[in-house]
């Protein structure tokens, strides 16, 4: 049977009554469920209740660590979910015996790739207000007039009691955080925008709706108001034209297009006839505050610089060739990356270039070697379950994935629980902090003629170790780096990385050798997290500088050393787009400046590192004047390009900070 998790997600004591209600419904389903994870939304009052009260066997409490809202929570529980799929039920809902069951039934089917239930609405009164025809019970998140009424296939499902394959989930990204419901703002559709982006990227999902699926939602005293109603719909009309904005208006607002021609003309004829004006007003003023927000939604001029926007990838071998929101989009054919893309018209062009690009890329070896993936980590264990899960799901036929746990006490229980999952993952420990260090016993411990190297905030590409194996096979590659795109664009602090040169280093393929113009610009070559060595070639090098990296003091720079030691010694590096990894930038500014101050620390000692050893200070002196803007942080290391100017210029003056504090970090290393 297929195992399921559950996740509820909590963020106000006002409702505790209504979430113990929620949780034992849970409990007392048909189907028992693997896990129950309770999140709580940045409220450590609540947390610390709710931990001390609901917390059991089957049932975890963790807080919302990634942004404040619904979205967040909701990725963070299946981020933190064990489950094949993962229902979601909301705090205020209380779902039938039979709600799972129910659920999980379509699953049979491969395609189907969500699956969402019926909430009936539990109202104050026991009836709904005159002036809120059940038309308009979408409103207050319940089932309405214009849903189907047996299983069948709709655009999306609604949020207080769905369902989804983790797997999906985890490809997609989750929730668009930039989207949804928070504390203070009823906004949504964050479900809507999922739903649709798992359609446009998974060819075939099915995303169905499952009536028989039911929940008892209750419908508080404040949301049978006017004023309430009003809100609701003006936010709907935002939340519209945010989605709009990113998947395109047609997919949208396909379904509201049919809703406003057809059901809510029957809604106002049916109540005018039966005498009750309210109603017939209730569905005007509705449908005039959506219509209202959607064009105030619109009118808004977006900030390219700031804006939060997905990350989407359009295939053209799936005959995905247009675009018309604006979202961030990878295109590529089958196994072919084209280019990025902001507006749908570049795309067509971009198709253009697939003759050159398919050219440009080496045949898969008829034997594929095996491959060995090190993973350090010392952050969150959801992050590394995903990261794994993104590796073991490539299907590439000999493949091995050592997790190597980098804090002092470990290994932690979760880590070695994953590698109990699958003979394939193999958990270790490095006790000393230094994501090289870690890495180093990684490729000691590997049994495979390929070490790849990914960092544990990433999800890989389906034909990821595939793609570096085939570089590598070329005569003469010691090392093979990849594309690294954007998981997600869901803060400001994200769009700003990326405006200020990212990870990606573009989508040609690439290759180095031993050239002066290369030496103060190693971050060309590719990043750490995405790289693949012959396993000799790596040792022969003696592997990662310990003395830089991240938990050094240093921060930074071990990759770009060790590409430095490679050029230097006559090695060639390639850099591949068709190798791509999505990483999940920083969420905050706070984290986003302390990243970048990092990079400049790191920067900065590597090049030291490099003066110190024979011709290195030569060698540097040559190409200080071209490579003096990277140092003082005028241009983002590893782009040929200045950085585009949609960024705060504090973000230039962090790295300059960290530059600065180089040379002491390095010291104090060498001390130590």
């Amino acid at each position: 049977m297929t195992e399921v998790s559950v996740v509820i997600c909590c963020y106000t004591e006002d409702r505790w009554n209504d979430l113990v209600a929620s949780v034992a419904s849970v409990a007392a389903q048909t189907v028992v469920p693997g896990e129950l994870i309770l999140v709580v939304d940045h409220n450590p009052a609540l947390l610390q209740r709710a931990t001390e009260a609901l917390t059991r066997d089957s049932v975890r409490v963790i807080g919302n660590d990634r942004t404040v809202g619904l979205s967040g929570a909701r990725n963070t529980g299946f981020l933190a979910a064990k489950g094949d799929i993962v229902a979601f039920l909301d705090d205020d809902a209380a779902a039938d015996p039979w709600w799972l069951a129910e659920l999980l039934a379509p699953y049979d089917d491969p395609d189907v790739g969500a699956v969402g239930g019926r909430a009936v609405p539990a109202w104050p009164d026991g009836s709904a207000p005159p002036w809120l025809p059940a038309e308009l019970h979408w409103i207050v998140g319940c089932a309405y007039t214009g849903q189907p009424v047996e299983l069948a296939e709709v655009r999306n499902i609604m949020g207080c009691a769905m369902s989804f394959r983790r797997d999906h989930l985890e490809r997609l990204g989750g929730f668009a955080e930039s989207v949804g419901r928070t504390a203070t703002l009823p906004l949504g559709c964050e479900e809507t925008e999922l739903c649709i982006r798992l359609r446009q990227r998974v060819p075939g999902a099915k995303v169905l709706l499952q009536p028989a699926a039911t929940v008892r939602h209750r419908v508080s005293e404040d949301r049978t108001r006017r004023r309430y109603v009003r809100q609701r719909s003006w936010a709907e009309g935002l939340s519209k034209a945010a989605v709009s904005r990113l998947v395109g208006a047609q997919d949208a607002l396909s379904t509201e297009r049919s809703y406003l021609r057809s059901v809510l003309p029957k809604a106002v004829l049916r109540e005018l006839r039966a005498g009750n004006p309210a109603g017939a007003g209730g569905v005007f003023v509705s449908a005039a505050a959506a219509g209202a927000g959607y064009l105030r939604g619109l009118a808004r001029k977006p900030d390219p610089a700031a804006d939060p926007v997905p990350a989407y990838t359009i295939d053209i071998a799936n005959g995905e060739a247009t675009w018309d929101g604006d979202a961030e989009v990878l295109v590529r054919s089958g196994g072919v990356v084209l280019g990025g893309a902001r507006r749908g018209e570049k795309v067509g062009e971009l198709a253009g270039l697939l003759p050159a690009q398919a050219r440009d890329r080496p045949p898969r070896p008829s034997v594929q070697p095996r491959v060995s993936v090190v993973v350090a980590t010392a952050g969150k264990p959801s992050d590394v379950r995903r990261c794994v899960a993104s590796v073991l799901a490539t299907g590439y036929p000999d493949l091995e994935v050592l997790v190597v746990d980098n804090i002092p006490n470990g290994p932690r229980e979760e880590l070695l629980a994953l590698a109990a999952s699958d003979d394939r993952v193999r958990c270790l420990h490095e006790p000393v902090p230094g994501a090289s260090r870690a890495r180093n016993l990684g490729a000691h411990e590997a049994t495979g003629d390929v070490l790849a190297f990914t960092d544990d905030d990433t999800v890989v590409d389906a034909g990821w170790p595939a793609e570096l194996v085939a570089e590598l096979a070329q005569p003469g590659t010691s090392c093979v780096t990849g594309l690294v795109a954007p998981l997600c664009l869901d803060t400001p602090a994200q769009v700003w990385f990326e405006a200020f040169g990212g990870f990606g280093k573009g989508y040609r393929r690439q290759v180095f050798t031993e050239d002066a113009r290369n030496l103060l610009s190693p971050g060309r070559f590719g990043s750490g997290n995405n790289m693949a060595w012959h396993r000799d070639a790596f040792l022969a090098l003696g592997g990662f500088d310990e003395r830089l990296g991240p938990g050094r003091r240093t921060h930074s720079g071990e990759d770009l050393d060790l590409y430095l030691r490679l050029v230097r010694s006559g090695g060639r590096i390639v850099y591949t787009p068709h190798a791509l990894v999505r990483h999940e930038h920083r969420a905050t500014e706070a984290q986003l400046l302390r990243q970048l101050r990092g990079y400049g620390t790191g920067l900065a000692a590597m090049y030291l590192v490099h003066a110190g050893r024979r011709g290195g200070l030569r060698e540097l002196a040559a190409a200080l004047p071209r490579g003096l803007p990277v140092l003082l942080g005028r241009r983002p290391a590893g782009n040929d390009d200045e950085a585009s100017p949609g960024f705060p210029r504090r973000l230039v003056f962090e790295q300059v900070r960290g530059t600065l504090s180089g040379p002491l970090a390095l010291l104090r290393e060498r001390i130590r």
